[in-house]
């Protein structure tokens, strides 16, 4: 089956985007704090750097990454669900969608949301909540890593000027991928 990662710079609306996909999210384990609005064991499953760790060294994860500080990780369990024909969606920064990408072939298709602007992302982040000082190291990480180039890595490139087409075209990537399989 497929895995959808998305990606794409924070507040570039990923995770409004592809939570209006009909079929399930992978949850990725983190040591990110929960934002405004996100639900622990839905959105991101909230875990202390030390478990976290023991769960690394248990085998619990399919890869692990750091992104801005925080630890993230995909569960095992949930790709072996995949591969035994379920499809799901996930959130990944560009070490992420490679490593997927890589372990898993073209069962992996990376998604970039691209954002209009930079002073967009910065309106939609404090929008959701997040502090200004967070804020600005997200903008700094982004600015550093050249996080908007990563499109040219992805499947497919969305655009999000308008969030109902930014979300009609995940729609349409999904259905078109998942249709390839059946063919």
């Amino acid at each position: 089956m497929k895995l959808f990662i998305f990606m794409g710079a924070s507040g570039s609306g990923k995770s409004t985007i592809q939570h209006s996909l009909p079929i399930e999210f992978m949850t990725n384990c983190t040591t990110r704090p929960l934002r405004k609005g996100e639900i622990d064991g839905y959105h991101i499953k909230n875990v202390t750097k030390d478990e976290f760790l023991r769960l690394e060294k248990e085998g619990y994860f399919f890869e692990t990454n750091i992104y801005s500080g925080n630890h993230y990780g995909t569960p095992q369990n949930k790709v072996d669900e995949l591969l035994k024909g379920k499809p799901f969606h996930c959130t990944k920064d560009i070490r992420g969608v490679m490593a997927l990408k890589d372990r898993l072939g073209n069962k992996a298709v990376s998604i970039y949301i691209k954002p209009p602007s930079i002073e967009e992302l910065k309106k939609r982040m404090l929008e959701r909540g997040d502090s200004v000082e967070d804020i600005q190291k997200r903008i700094k990480h982004l600015l550093h890593t050249k996080e908007m180039e990563n499109e040219k890595y992805a499947d497919y490139v969305i655009e999000n000027n308008d969030l109902m087409e930014a979300k009609l075209e995940a729609h349409r990537i999904v259905i078109k991928e998942l249709v390839k399989i059946n063919n």
